[in-house]
């Protein structure tokens, strides 16, 4: 079973349930809900979030993406965090947007009623 999400997350999927976000937009988030972290530290619990929900299904690709990108699958987002580090924590070209999946959508609401 994966465990609840977090404050910061549920902010996340709150907005994303409404709306299409770039994956840039995850860390401003975390600093949000975690401004005592410092940039590495934001890049790196975001990485973390953005890594489990990736694994619970709970992310997919936008099919109307905000800005150009060439990543077509999840499974390219680890790679272009490693390759770009904390500068992904603000906009970098080809960064991708994210939908919420109906399986978070269902998560989110099981959370917040």
């Amino acid at each position: 079973m994966v465990a609840p999400f977090d404050a910061c997350e549920a902010d996340f999927f709150g907005d994303l349930a409404t709306d299409t976000h770039g994956l840039w937009e995850v860390f401003g988030f975390v600093r949000l809900h975690h401004p005592d972290l410092s940039e590495k530290q934001v890049f790196e619990r975001g990485r973390a979030h953005i890594t489990r929900w990736i694994d619970a299904g709970w992310i997919r690709l936008s099919d109307a993406p905000l800005h150009p990108s060439t990543i077509t699958s999840l499974s390219q987002i680890p790679e272009f965090l490693q390759r770009h580090g904390s500068a992904v924590t603000l906009y970098v070209d080809d960064s991708p947007s994210l939908d919420i999946t109906d399986e978070a959508k269902r998560v989110h609401a099981s959370q917040t009623i």
